[in-house]
């Protein structure tokens, strides 16, 4: 215990450049919600709410020091003091620890209206850490983890390093050299100058797109801006995702060429473009969301004729070349490949000359040795050479014997969600190969496929859903009472009517996107109850599908408010998100809805 005239000493600084995901800082939550910041969790900046990073919220770097004598505290850092490289009290107790070890020992700057070193004018530097014994922190980034704006930096005109976050854009290409102060430019003492987060690049990119209708901008004006904005989203999505490697393969032959891209998929940048392309209507943006939702295609020219393949995703690619037509009067335009054509239409009838017999076949072995077929419950027929596989347990085929029907509903499948395998070698390796239609698929190969069952198994992992996006008859899909994990995506296929995804163990769910336009208005039932999903409740009903009659979302971990109004959904008769951490107002309920 203390002795009476001793005490310990707690101190707490914020997170130092902390922006939640809008580019407020600490001050702002201050000023605008009540101590605690309770319900701010959706602006989590990069590296997390403001419960975590602002010490009126609950967060910041929290060091409790050993007891000192009441006689020798200080109470207050010398007003004016900055050592010899501008720094003031503050820049050392984020940069050093108690005490100051490292740089208390540095003199005071030549302009300085106080002299001395920082042990003998800060507080912090003054600390009396006795019996060897190191204060404990916590909640607080290391830093060498961050990047800290140099405390007291002005330029020419007064102005600091929050001027050139509100009028430049990041890494400050325009003034970041100019009116360079006493300590040097804004290039040299602003992290946003020198090393611009993920944040600061989405929110100029926000700037460049949301306020501005581009449909009104003059003709002189209108391309230039266009391309600034589309450079900074591009920064914006290459700063927040992690790095992509795709690759362009041309081929040039005696009449003509083939192009191709490979590893163009990138979720992380679908995500990113394809919210800005719905959200700012901005029709480049759709371009470069078309790409990274739907994965490669091949341009050929050949004696003048133009042809696009879409070779991992072609519904996929008509779904978004909709979208553009018809809500954006725009056609889709090739970004990666630089190429000065639009996409022909991608909607047409598949070649599907690969489904056959012999293919469906295939795929059903892929899926039997995928989630341990031998050791099913019932696997009659299967693999059996004298039996066709319509007559293989589960299994209902059309007229051409192509399978439309999968019910293996409680029967000990085990292993990965089966959506495809690739081909393998005389080695047993898997061949790599760019062209869907070239890789030997499980579930996504079936493309006369309608109903799906897989409940009540032992599959687990994640699933891909990008191939199951060609089952353009796909209606019914129920994987409930599994161990899935990751994300959840109920616009699995165009004309899904019904999706169970509960009782498994997603813990998020990919909010409903606009460019899926058939999946959008076909959904009618979807049960994603009983997962680990965090999510914000607005988020997952921003789009939700306009047709949908139930939604079930029960014991989860979404939280925060829902819509003041579900006019939006005339059809809706249940909704069920009880056991989460919701807040808030129940919505206005229409005549309609009814329970």
């Amino acid at each position: 215990p203390l002795k009476s005239d001793e005490r310990a000493v707690s101190t707490c600084l914020d997170t130092p450049n902390w922006r939640d995901k809008d580019g407020y800082g600490c001050d702002h939550y201050e000023d605008f919600y009540e101590a605690g910041c309770s319900g701010t969790e959706k602006w989590a900046g990069n590296i997390g709410p403001a419960a975590e990073n602002c010490c009126y919220c609950g967060g910041g770097s929290h060091a409790m020091f050993p007891a000192i004598s009441t006689s020798s505290i200080c109470t207050e850092d010398t007003d004016g003091w900055f050592d010899q490289y501008g720094y003031d009290c503050v820049w050392y107790k984020v940069m050093d620890g108690p005490g100051c070890p490292n740089y208390g020992n540095q003199t005071a700057h030549n302009s300085s209206i106080v002299e001395g070193s920082a042990n003998q004018n800060c507080c912090y530097c003054q600390i009396d850490v006795t019996n060897d014994v190191s204060p404990t922190v916590v909640a607080a980034p290391s830093s060498s983890e961050m990047c800290a704006d140099t405390p007291g930096w002005r330029d020419t005109d007064g102005d600091g390093c929050e001027t050139y976050l509100e009028f430049d854009d990041p890494g400050c290409p325009l003034e970041g050299n100019n009116y360079a102060g006493e300590m040097g430019s804004a290039a040299e003492n602003c992290c946003y100058c020198k090393d611009p987060t993920c944040e600061d690049w989405s929110t100029t990119c926000q700037n460049y797109t949301t306020p501005l209708s581009w449909l009104t901008l003059s003709s002189g004006e209108a391309p230039a801006l266009k391309a600034h904005a589309i450079s900074v989203c591009n920064k914006a999505a290459s700063s927040c995702c992690e790095a992509d490697h795709v690759e362009i393969v041309r081929n040039t032959q005696l009449q003509g060429r083939t192009e191709e891209t490979v590893g163009l998929y990138n979720e992380c940048k679908c995500d990113f473009w394809s919210s800005l392309c719905e959200d700012s209507r901005q029709i480049g943006a759709c371009d470069y969301a078309a790409e990274y939702c739907c994965g490669d295609y091949r341009y050929e020219y050949d004696a003048g004729f133009e042809t696009f393949n879409f070779l991992n995703s072609p519904q996929c690619y008509c779904d978004f070349y909709n979208y553009a037509e018809n809500e954006l009067g725009y056609s889709l335009k090739p970004r990666a490949l630089n190429i000065n054509e639009e996409f022909t239409n991608p909607c047409g009838p598949f070649k599907i000359h690969w489904s056959s017999t012999y293919s469906e076949r295939e795929s059903l072995e892929a899926i039997y040795n995928a989630t341990n077929g031998h050791n099913w419950t019932n696997n009659d027929g299967w693999r059996n050479e004298t039996l066709g596989h319509c007559q293989w347990y589960g299994i209902s085929c059309n007229a051409d014997s192509l399978v439309t029907d999968i019910d293996l509903r409680d029967n000990n499948l085990a292993g990965r969600f089966p959506v495809y395998t690739r081909y393998v070698n005389s080695n047993g390796n898997p061949v790599l190969v760019n062209e869907w239609q070239q890789s030997k698929y499980g579930l996504a190969n079936l493309y006369k496929l309608q109903t799906l069952n897989l409940a009540e198994n032992k599959l687990t992992g994640m699933i891909e859903y990008r191939p199951l996006y060609n089952l353009r008859d796909l209606s019914y899909l129920d994987v409930s009472g599994n161990q899935l994990s990751g994300v959840l995506d109920a616009q699995v296929a165009p004309s899904l009517k019904y999706a169970d995804f509960s009782n498994n163990g997603f813990t998020s769910m990919r909010r409903f996107v606009q460019y899926k336009v058939s999946s959008l208005q076909s959904l009618r039932f979807c049960d994603v109850s009983n997962n680990a999903i965090q999510e914000d409740a607005a988020d997952i009903l921003e789009d939700i599908p306009p047709n949908i009659e139930q939604f079930l979302a029960s014991n989860n971990q979404i939280y925060g408010r829902l819509p003041a109004s579900l006019d939006n959904l005339p059809k809706l008769r249940q909704l069920n998100m009880a056991s989460n951490a919701l807040s808030g107002d129940l919505p206005g309920f229409i005549e309609s809805f009814v329970t």
